[in-house]
């Protein structure tokens, strides 16, 4: 009988259930492997103390008290069934420096509590094994209680709580590495919270400071060349669309950051005309590693103002990319006056903003450094972590 409606998991579901086969859910088998590893832990620990019974018989040529080693497996495994109550105790009165003393005495308290119901237990699995022997050897069945019970479970009490303290010193030990491991998640969720935060700030500076430069260019160009001025209010309404849009990405392909680029660029090769060259040299398997959002404009706006605006001249601006292994190195150059020139020495809105926000995606993981370019110019060389996947999520 077919099933069209069915997904191919379903499916499989299916023909898993008629021929037979358990489909155990993924909890039932996370539960029995953690039940497992439980009881794999005790069974570790009562073959640690039960082996000197085995080694030394061994090592003399004696017959192993079998009856003993049974015994002290079953031991170690009653403190495992008791565990749970005690791993309890341990949450609901934790030893903390505020409350040490009210806490050491309920522990105290519960633990000689603990102790006696392994002591009773301890004292009838004694029994047992010894009713079972005596059983097996005279071929009689007789369970007797010793009379000095009493006396056994006063002497034993303070021996087996020793053990308990033990036992609760590991669960507190686990319990305060897990709260610091929960700490350490939530000061990493806050740092990566903070990180996004700053990126957002460090994303909306670019727009304005964008938008009003170029805003400017335009007006300064009204007045000489109407067409032109007409073409780029066409060019930027385009660029604003890509970089007003509801695209929240902290990193995107830098293949779609040369797209962007490209339209930037058409905007300032209107205004300056033929006194503006631009070169591209760009390894094609750059093109799919993540780079910070809006990465290049401002450093391409700043190779401009800095390096072709300030001249009659005509100049050239050059963006590079290459992979180098597992880092990709990114520089933008041109070959205006350069370092040793009449460029500022503080570095503005741009070069500021392009720092932050290498320093908050990469920290040390990163390198961004202002150098002298080989035509003379200035260069801006990046380089940074060759990632096909965003580090960050969107804001």
């Amino acid at each position: 009988m077919s099933h069209p409606k069915e997904t191919p998991l379903e499916q499989a579901r299916r023909l898993s259930r008629e021929l037979g086969e358990g489909d155990p859910s993924p909890d039932l088998s996370r539960r029995r492997s953690r039940w497992g590893l439980y009881l794999g832990g005790w069974t570790v620990v009562g073959l640690l103390f039960a082996s000197p019974l085995v080694i030394g018989p061994l090592a003399r040529m004696d017959p192993v008290p079998w009856s003993q080693v049974a015994s002290e497996f079953i031991r170690w495994y009653l403190w495992g069934a008791l565990a749970p109550a005690i791993y309890w105790i341990a949450q609901r009165f934790p030893i903390t420096r505020r409350r040490i003393l009210l806490a050491l005495v309920i522990n105290l308290i519960l633990g000689l509590g603990v102790t006696f119901v392994y002591t009773i237990l301890d004292l009838l699995k004694r029994e047992v094994i010894n009713t079972v022997l005596t059983a097996v050897a005279t071929q009689r069945f007789g369970f007797t209680f010793a009379k000095n019970w009493l006396e056994l479970i006063l002497w034993e009490v303070e021996y087996h709580l020793l053990a308990y303290f033990c036992i609760m010193a590991v669960i507190h030990a686990f319990l305060y590495y897990d709260k610091f491991r929960e700490r350490e998640l939530k000061s990493t969720r806050l740092e990566g919270q903070l990180a996004l935060a700053r990126l957002e700030v460090l994303k909306m500076q670019l727009h304005p400071h964008f938008l009003f430069n170029t805003l400017n260019a335009i007006s300064a160009l009204m007045h000489r060349d109407v067409d032109a001025a007409d073409r780029m209010i066409a060019l930027l309404s385009d660029l604003l669309r890509l970089s007003l849009d509801k695209d929240d990405r902290h990193q995107v392909p830098l293949k779609n950051e040369l797209e962007f680029l490209d339209r930037y660029l058409a905007i300032e090769k209107i205004r300056f005309r033929d006194r503006l060259a631009v070169e591209m040299d760009v390894e094609s398997p750059c093109l799919s590693a993540q780079v910070p959002r809006l990465i290049l404009q401002p450093l391409v706006e700043n190779s401009i103002r800095h390096g072709i605006a300030v001249r009659s001249a005509s100049g050239r601006v050059a963006i590079r990319a290459r992979r180098k292994g597992n880092r990709l190195d990114l520089s933008v150059s041109d070959d205006g006056p350069g370092l040793d020139g009449v460029a500022p020495r503080r570095e503005g809105v741009g070069l500021a903003n392009t720092r932050a926000r290498l320093e908050q995606l990469y920290g040390t993981q990163h390198r961004f450094e202002l150098r002298r370019a080989d035509a003379g110019g200035l260069q801006v060389y990046m380089e940074i972590p060759f990632e096909e996947e965003p580090r960050l999520g969107a804001a």
